[in-house]
Formats: structure tokens, C-alpha cells, sequence
């Protein structure tokens, strides 16, 4: 459709790397990474994300924190409150900022990356294994221990 003859029909290119052919190899392969084995990308997404929930969850509760976790899939995010914030009022009125800026720096400080800003959203890759999440586990408990 980017070279069709019929001006009306034709798509328009905007862009430094659009239609360019390694960016359409790129997301040719993506999709196909992503279809293989019937999804089985997203089985192993789901998996790793919901070990990390449940273990963070506990964490925090043995900690005696009040902290949630959002998730959608393999994106996911740490509130430190009780409940999964309904709005931004809810957020600034009821999440622990004092907590939520020391924690991700201290992930890092221990080898986990998490972006280090309050309610920042962290993501697992299709890369991670159970040992990555085991290991961001073990430094979630010793970082706490330390907070």
C-alpha cells in the first residue's frame, strides 16, 4: 500500500525508520516469536509474573507493609497502601512516597533494575527465567530487611 498507484489508497510513510527494512524485518520476527509454539511466550510471561506477584506479596506482608501490586500481564506495579489506587487523588492521598523512593533505588543498589521513581511501572521480558525472578526475590527480602 505504499506504492499504490491510487493516491486515495495509498499509505502514508512519516517516519525515519517507517516501512525501512530492518524495522519490518524486526517486527516480522517479533510476531513470530510471539505466535511460536501457540503463544507459549505468553504462557511463560504469565508464569514468571505471577511468581513474582505472589512473592512480592509476601514479601511485603512479612514485612508488615501496607502494599499492593497491580498487574496486567507482564507489567506490573508496586503500591505501597493498601488497595490499588482509584485515581491520582487516591494515589497521592494514600501511597507511602517516602517508602516508594527509597525502595527502587535500593533494588538497584542490590543488582535489580526498577526504574527509580515512586509508582513506576516494572516489566518482565520474555528473557527472564524463574532464576531471574528467585534472584529479584532474595534482594526484594534483603532490601526490605534493610529499609
Amino acid at each position: 500500500m505504499f506504492a499504490e498507484p491510487d493516491g486515495k489508497r495509498r499509505v502514508l510513510i512519516a517516519g525515519t525508520y517507517n516501512a525501512h527494512p530492518f524495522t519490518t524485518a524486526g517486527a516480522i520476527a517479533t510476531l513470530k516469536r510471539l505466535i511460536a509454539d501457540d503463544g507459549a511466550v505468553y504462557r511463560h510471561l504469565e508464569a514468571l509474573s505471577a511468581r513474582l506477584q505472589e512473592g512480592l506479596e509476601g514479601l511485603f506482608r512479612e514485612k508488615g507493609l501496607a502494599a499492593t501490586i497491580s498487574r496486567n500481564a507482564s507489567a506490573y506495579c508496586a503500591y505501597f497502601m493498601d488497595h490499588v489506587p482509584v485515581d491520582w487523588h487516591d494515589l497521592l492521598a494514600s501511597n507511602d512516597f517516602d517508602f516508594d523512593r527509597r525502595y527502587p533505588r535500593a533494588l538497584i543498589k542490590g543488582g535489580v533494575y526498577h526504574f527509580p521513581l515512586p509508582c513506576k511501572q516494572g516489566s518482565i521480558s520474555a528473557a527472564h527465567t524463574e532464576s531471574d525472578i528467585d534472584r529479584t526475590l532474595e534482594v526484594t527480602r534483603d532490601v526490605l530487611k534493610a529499609l
